[in-house]
């Protein structure tokens, strides 16, 4: 749609809101949206993903402070380090006011919510430019208070700020074309391929849709995107790993060719369906408003088709894969409903839209609290319990060792949640995995002031452990349960009299 067509909707009658509403509406959105993200994000000390704390926050530690748990993915050198360095530069940054590890978590996570933002702001200008002020209120408050957009935006994952700069490119490109701007949409895809690059073949179909009609563009698009992807993915790796762009490469090799991400768990191809339907209940209609909503951003929408569909055809799913079209969905739904309300005005005049954007924007805040709150409830309080435990564990005065039982490594809170420069152990220590069909093993180890951490009876204060299953000679400090899952097996952090000795 032209951007004199979208000004005639502003300008039409029934469209039209009162100037004191339009001259609040967005710092009023923005305002609730990162209110309600924000209290997600302090209000929680849970663990959204595993891979959030191992492959992330604890590859950060290790750069910071030279301990953390080293997964198979960094033994076989998979991942890039980039997310892990800056991790590294918030954990250096905060180590100046206090060693608690919820200050650079929260840090961190702080900064995650405020990218995250761009999807709110975002909604609201597409909903502007193509429906005028209540088209920017409903499409706007509508990804302001819809609760996966709100679960993840404290993710410290690369799905999740990929996906976050990907759609505020496709935003950029609806609106501007210029050399200039072209360039710095080309440098924001790079960023989104550098963090996840399984989000390229979706993201290519939608610019080479965005940009059919401008081949001219293209040339900057590509140096956009190559000024991002040498230096941090091609010179990065070659430093970090030994060899270009290999975090890509050796990553698709492993994972898709060789079949580890399949061994570690496969899921049928409505795996994604299964969770659409609840998480965008009721399915039909938000499709439908979706489908509108794709008239008005086409690029989005295919870039949200596309990623459903190719990670449906991957064995190995999980729901923050497909985090590019669970972001896009508000936006399109917003539009969509929009568009919906524009027509009814057009056709039953003003008090229809006085009527229809409140009524869809409360009908959606209930969705979203019953959502929420019923269904995908237990996911708030994830791992709640290990976290606690290895918080506890960091407080504790007089600890100078501890071991960890009943769980392996790489579902620890890590050296993450310690944060104490003492050893880390695990009973029973599970120093590989091999998984059928795979000829590798999966190494893991734990590493201490830049050296592994012998983990064979080595000296240790404490021990997290089952609350049924009591080490002897340890008394319980403090239990934690895990919130997440009824029927689990509470956590509790033990402490032997005798110290270390």
């Amino acid at each position: 749609m032209s951007s004199t067509q979208s000004v005639s909707f502003v300008s039409t009658p029934e469209m039209r809101v009162t100037p004191r509403v339009a001259a609040l509406a967005l710092p009023g959105i923005l305002c609730l949206g990162l209110t309600l993200r924000l209290w997600a994000c302090w209000s929680q000390t849970h663990v959204l993903f595993f891979d959030e704390t191992i492959q992330y926050f604890e590859q950060g530690h290790r750069l910071a402070f030279g301990s953390g748990i080293v997964p198979w993915e960094f033994v076989e050198g998979i991942r890039s380090w980039l997310l892990p360095g800056l991790i590294a530069l918030a954990m250096w940054g905060t180590a100046w006011f206090g060693d608690n590890p919820m200050l650079y978590v929260g840090l961190v996570r702080t900064l995650c919510v405020g990218l995250s933002m761009t999807i709110v702001l975002i909604g609201f200008r597409a909903g502007e430019r193509h429906a005028g002020r209540m088209g920017a209120i409903m499409t706007g408050g509508f990804c302001a208070i819809w609760f996966d957009l709100i679960y993840f935006a404290p993710a410290v994952m690369t799905e999740v700020l990929a996906a976050h700069l990907a759609i505020a490119a496709l935003y950029l490109g609806e609106c501007r074309r210029t050399q200039r701007a072209v360039f710095w949409i080309g440098v924001l895809f790079g960023f989104a391929v550098c963090l996840r690059y399984q989000y390229a073949p979706a993201l290519a179909l939608a610019v080479a849709w965005q940009y059919r009609r401008g081949l001219g563009h293209w040339q900057w698009l590509i140096l956009g995107g190559g000024a991002v992807l040498l230096p941090f993915s091609g010179v990065l790796d070659a430093i970090t790993w030994g060899s270009a762009f290999q975090s890509i490469w050796l990553n698709f090799a492993r994972n898709s060719l060789d079949g580890i991400a399949a061994a570690i768990g496969a899921e049928g191809p409505a795996y994604y369906v299964d969770y659409l339907t609840i998480a965008l209940l009721p399915l039909p209609l938000f499709l439908g408003l979706a489908a509108v909503g794709a008239s008005r951003f086409p690029a989005l929408a295919i870039a949200a088709v596309a990623t459903l569909a190719m990670h449906s055809l991957v064995p190995h799913k999980e729901v923050r894969f497909i985090y590019l079209a669970l972001a896009a969905a508000p936006i399109l739904i917003g539009l969509g409903a929009a568009e919906v309300t524009r027509m009814l005005a057009a056709r039953h005049g003003p008090r229809a839209t006085g009527l229809a954007g409140p009524l869809f924007l409360a009908c959606s805040a209930a969705l979203s609290w019953f959502i929420a709150t019923g269904p995908l409830d237990g996911r708030w309080s994830f791992q709640r319990g290990t976290v606690h435990a290895f918080l506890a564990a960091h407080q504790a005065p007089d600890l100078c060792g501890l071991q960890v039982r009943d769980m392996p490594s790489w579902k620890s809170g890590g050296y993450t949640y310690l944060n104490r420069d003492v050893p880390l152990m695990f009973d029973p220590h599970i120093p590989e995995v091999r998984l059928p069909g795979v000829k590798m093993p999966l190494r893991f180890m734990v590493e201490r002031n830049g050296g592994p951490v012998p983990q064979i009876r080595g000296p240790y204060s404490h021990i997290i452990a089952e609350a049924a299953h009591p080490p002897a000679a340890f008394d319980p400090v403090a239990c934690f349960p895990d919130d997440a899952r009824p029927g689990e097996p509470e956590l509790c952090l033990f402490r032997r009299q005798s110290g270390c000795s």
